[in-house]
Formats: C-alpha cells, sequence, structure tokens
C-alpha cells in the first residue's frame, strides 16, 4: 500500500479565510437522550470456555454489519452508544470506498478496492455475486488457520443466481445467509422478504421462515449468532453478522413500531445538517439538478423508519456481547461494528440513497470494541472497509496477501500516534437503475482535510473540509486552489493505479 505525506495542511489554514463564511459556521447537531434498555435475547451456556481455549492468545472476532445506514444513526442505538462507543475505539472517519452494497461487502471480503476485485454494481454484468472471485475471501485464510467460521444475513446481491442453489463458498463452517430476489427495479426500493416471510440457506439447504412476531429476520439472525457462540466457545472462531436492517423498506420488529412517536419516551431529532435539500446547487455537477427533493414530512417519516429498524439490530448487539459474558470469552474477543455503506437523508437533495461522492453516502459507523485489547477513545484516522481482512488476518496470526489494498489497523488501534495514511481512494459506476444509474461514474481522493472527485463526464469537485465539512461550496478551478487541486489530482491517479 503506497503512502503519501505531502505537507499541505499549511496551505489549508493558509487558505481558509478564501472560504465564504456561510460555509464556516459551526454545525452542533442535537445529541438525542438514550436511557433505554435493550431487548435480550438470552441463551443458556452450561459451562464456560475450556482453559485450553483460554490458553490460546488469538482472538475471537465479531463483525457486526448492518445494511445502509446514515453515519449519525448510531446516536439512537442504546447499546451500541452506551457500550460500544463509550468503551470501544470510535472512528470518526471511516469510509466504504464504494457506496454501494455488493462492491462494498466484495471490498470488505478481499480487502481490495473494487477497481481490483472488478464487483462494480449489484448485478450481471457489472457486479454482483456471481462477478465476485470468492476465492479471495479472508474466511479462506482465517479457516485454514483453524478458526472455525460463520456467516448470517446478507451476503452479496445475487446470491441466489449462483449455480448450486444455495451454495456455500468456500471458507464457511456455518453458513445461514439470505435467499430470495433481492432488489428488483430500482436499486434504492428493497424487499420486504429480508424481514418477513423469508428463507435462508442453511448450510446449501433452503430453510423457510413463515411470517411471525418470532420469525423477524433480525432476530432469527441473533439467535443463530448466540447458538454458534455457544458451540464454539472452545476454539478460536469468526462471526460475520450481516443484518438486513434498516435497508428500505426500512422494517423494524413488532416491538418497535411505536419508538419514537410522540408521548412514548424515546427522544428523536430531525435531521437538519446544513447540507440538507441544499439550496444553492450551482455549484455541482449537473445530475444534481435533476434530482427531485422529497420533501421534509417525508425524510422525517424516512429518519424514524430508519431508526426503529435499527433497534432490533441494537438488540443483537446487546445479546451478543451477554452471551460472550455468560461463555467467559469478553475478554478475548474482538467486535467490531459497522455497515456496508452510508445514507443521505436528505443530504444535497438526494432523498435516502447511496452511490454519491459526498460524506453521507461515504461515511459509515466503525467502531473496534475490545476492553480487553484497545483504551476507549475517538480517533480521527483515515479507516475503510479494505482494512477489515487485513485486520482480522494479522489478529489471526496470519500473512496478509499482497492482493489486499487495506491496512491492518492492529498497530493504530493499540497506539493512535502509529504512523497511518493520509488518504484513500473512493470509486463509483453507475448502477442498472435507480439513483445510482444518474450518477456518472467517478473517483476521489479523500485526505483528512480535501476531497477533490473526477466524473468521467470531466466535471470535478473539490472540498475544503477543515471549513466546508458538508460540502456545500465547490472550490475547484478556483485560483486560490490550483496548487492543491493539481496535487490532489496527481494523487488520485497514483491510486487508481494500486
Amino acid at each position: 500500500m503506497k503512502r503519501h505525506f505531502f505537507p499541505i495542511l499549511i496551505l489549508a489554514f493558509l487558505l481558509a479565510a478564501c472560504v465564504s463564511d456561510d460555509t464556516s459556521t459551526p454545525y452542533n447537531p442535537p445529541t438525542p437522550v438514550v436511557d433505554h434498555s435493550p431487548f435480550i435475547f438470552d441463551i443458556d451456556i452450561p459451562t464456560p470456555a475450556s482453559q485450553e481455549r483460554m490458553n490460546d492468545p488469538r482472538p475471537n472476532i465479531i463483525l457486526i454489519m448492518t445494511d445502509d445506514q446514515p453515519f449519525s444513526t448510531v446516536d439512537y442505538m442504546p447499546c451500541v452508544k452506551t457500550e460500544l462507543m463509550k468503551r470501544g475505539v470510535v472512528f470518526e472517519n471511516a469510509f466504504t470506498t464504494t457506496p454501494l452494497c455488493c462492491p462494498s461487502r466484495a471490498s470488505i471480503l478481499s480487502g481490495e478496492y473494487v477497481h481490483n476485485h472488478k464487483v462494480y454494481t449489484d448485478r450481471m454484468p457489472m457486479g454482483g455475486a456471481a462477478k465476485y472471485d470468492d476465492s479471495l475471501s479472508f474466511s479462506i485464510w482465517l479457516n485454514q488457520a483453524q478458526y472455525r467460521t460463520a456467516y448470517f444475513g446478507k451476503y452479496l446481491n445475487g446470491y441466489d443466481d449462483l449455480v448450486p442453489f444455495g451454495v456455500v463458498p468456500p471458507g464457511w463452517d456455518v453458513w445461514d445467509a439470505f435467499l430470495g430476489k433481492n432488489l428488483d427495479a430500482d436499486d434504492d426500493t428493497g424487499n420486504l422478504q429480508f424481514y418477513f416471510n423469508f428463507s435462508l440457506s442453511d448450510n446449501g439447504n433452503e430453510t423457510v421462515y413463515p411470517k411471525s412476531k418470532e420469525n423477524f429476520s433480525a432476530d432469527v439472525i441473533t439467535n443463530m449468532a448466540l447458538d454458534f457462540i455457544r458451540d464454539s466457545r472452545d476454539t478460536p472462531f469468526y462471526m460475520t453478522v450481516s443484518y438486513y436492517n434498516p435497508h428500505s423498506p426500512y422494517v423494524s420488529a413488532p416491538r418497535h413500531k411505536d419508538t419514537f412517536r410522540a408521548s412514548t419516551g424515546w427522544d428523536w431529532v430531525q435531521y437538519r445538517p446544513p447540507s440538507f435539500n441544499e439550496k444553492d446547487i450551482s455549484d455541482k455537477p449537473d445530475y444534481i439538478s435533476d434530482l427531485s427533493p422529497l420533501s421534509e414530512t417525508e425524510l422525517d417519516t424516512v429518519h424514524k423508519q430508519i431508526l426503529r429498524s435499527l433497534l432490533s439490530v441494537d438488540d443483537g448487539v446487546a445479546s451478543i456481547i451477554n452471551a460472550l459474558d455468560k461463555a467467559g470469552l469478553s475478554d478475548n474477543t474482538i467486535i467490531v461494528f459497522t455497515s456496508d455503506n452510508g445514507l443521505t437523508i436528505g443530504d444535497h437533495r438526494f432523498g435516502a440513497t447511496k452511490n454519491c461522492p459526498y460524506e453521507a453516502c461515504l461515511k459509515v459507523p466503525f467502531i473496534v470494541y475490545a476492553p480487553a485489547y484497545f483504551e476507549p477513545r475517538v480517533d480521527s484516522s483515515l479507516v475503510a472497509n479494505i482494512d477489515l481482512a487485513p485486520t482480522f488476518a494479522e489478529w489471526a496470526g496470519i500473512p496478509i496477501p499482497d492482493s489486499v489494498d487495506g491496512m491492518s489497523m492492529e498497530n493504530l488501534l493499540k497506539d493512535p500516534s502509529s504512523p497511518w495514511r493520509d488518504e484513500i481512494l473512493l470509486e463509483h459506476w453507475p448502477t442498472e437503475e435507480g439513483v445510482g444509474s444518474m450518477i456518472p461514474e467517478y473517483s476521489s481522493i479523500r485526505t483528512p482535510e480535501w476531497k477533490y472527485t473526477e466524473y468521467s463526464t470531466g466535471e470535478v469537485e473539490l472540498y475544503d473540509l477543515v471549513n466546508d465539512p458538508y460540502e456545500l461550496q465547490n472550490i475547484a478551478g478556483k485560483k486560490a486552489y490550483r496548487d492543491i487541486q493539481a496535487d490532489l489530482a496527481k494523487r488520485l491517479q497514483a491510486l487508481k493505479e494500486e
């Protein structure tokens, strides 16, 4: 992985005065009060992990992943906020390198940028499960290192098209992945069948879960995860718990249907960043003018639906922590909580969608929870989905393959002053339909201070993220920023060639 350490921070301060006052006004969104206890699915674990397991220094690893979760919504998840965020390492600058489900998930599995693993979109011919070379997956490395591995929930879009139906990809000992055709006419519409009345490939055999309160998909997946902890407590294990929540149509468990309504005691504040339904888009690329902003009422409804949907995930997090404690594994298990991509809720006139080159689409929650290993803190380092595979490899004591583009976070987690990257590549290819099809192909470079984007149309964007964190004023082409733009363009080209 190439690393560049250019001294452009000084220029950032010198040019700060050139940015319009309307972008530098501090915005402090209200923080919701979270004082509710999650619902815990309990499990009987007759005996704690064996002494032989406790003598093995390698940690258990759990990846808990949501689908299309807006960055700010973790503030409404009681266990995530009061346990994971309070006692974990919270990365406030974590990104999905391509803000779309299948490309991002392929990057998580392989540790590669999308231009290298070549799963560009959610379905064929440009993407989907059939496009992914599953021999690249870290599950194989972990399995060869004698980790017991499990995958629960959503895998890759188009998984149903693989032959044989319900096939178990290499490297997984326990496999329960959603079956059923994924997104239909619009890649932002979603599908009810992944919440209720769904089926799973149970180690290659289809199992149907008829609609009932007990068979809400997030709860089914949570209970499978608890069983796996119980059954695997005497061996090092890795587990992905991949919830469909809060993907559209933003369905919640029946027990959460009334939360965030008036007089329920659940605090809720409107999502109103400065970029909300951005008024002046004269500086933005042409495709932005074709967007039809949703009304504030519609966006508020979507926001609440997303929050309700996430509460069952929060219950799952609490239940997993509880099971680890019962199994005596709390001190030798590392939990990573993240999402496959972010989501706009009215940002820059986008409705509730992804694919865009702006922070709302690209930023994801990213928390590493391991109080016995890492001191809690908020970290501003640039981390990304491609960093998960190499990090898991290092935790398991496995050499990191040369094909990996990401970096192991192990040293960074232990010591925030460790050398780290100062740039990350962001990429998008037009989808087959939906809002993503309107957005031209683009590539961006994101640094701690700047974001520079080049579109296939020839349009460019440059944002000073220090003084304009909500990307309201595109300063590309302005004389005062000519040198910075030229430097970022050169660095972007180098990243694209890695």
